[in-house]
């Protein structure tokens, strides 16, 4: 008898919601190259809105936003986005403060001392 196709060795390429994603995920590029890996997720558990990851870069050396439009696909094993991989390395260095701006201050740490407007 035939057991029928093997789910589990599919499932880790499995679409996956933004939420469930682990850290140091590694991030492909659009060539399919690993470009960094998976430092945080940014988005609005309240709101339900995905802005974007940010990625430790290879190198070590630098932290970069990739905003949500560019992220193509999320798995349980990578995460890959529809950027090249110089594209990716020429992207501005992400700084907790423009985390602030994209209206996720939700996800900073407490003692930095930002309050949320609804919070004062």
């Amino acid at each position: 008898m035939d057991p029928g196709p093997n789910l589990e060795a599919n499932d880790a390429d499995q679409p996956i919601s933004w939420r469930a994603v682990p850290q140091d995920t590694p991030v492909w590029a659009s060539g399919g190259q690993p470009v960094g890996t998976l430092y945080e997720l940014l988005g609005s558990d309240q709101e339900d809105i995905f802005h974007g990851i940010v990625v430790q870069l290879r190198s070590g050396s630098r932290r970069v936003f990739v905003p949500a439009d560019h992220v193509t696909l999320i798995t349980a094993t990578h995460v890959n986005v529809d950027l090249g991989e110089v594209e990716i390395g020429g992207l501005p260095e992400h700084t907790e403060e423009r985390q602030f701006e994209l209206g996720t201050a939700e996800y900073l740490p407490k003692n930095l001392g930002w309050v949320q407007e609804n919070d004062r």
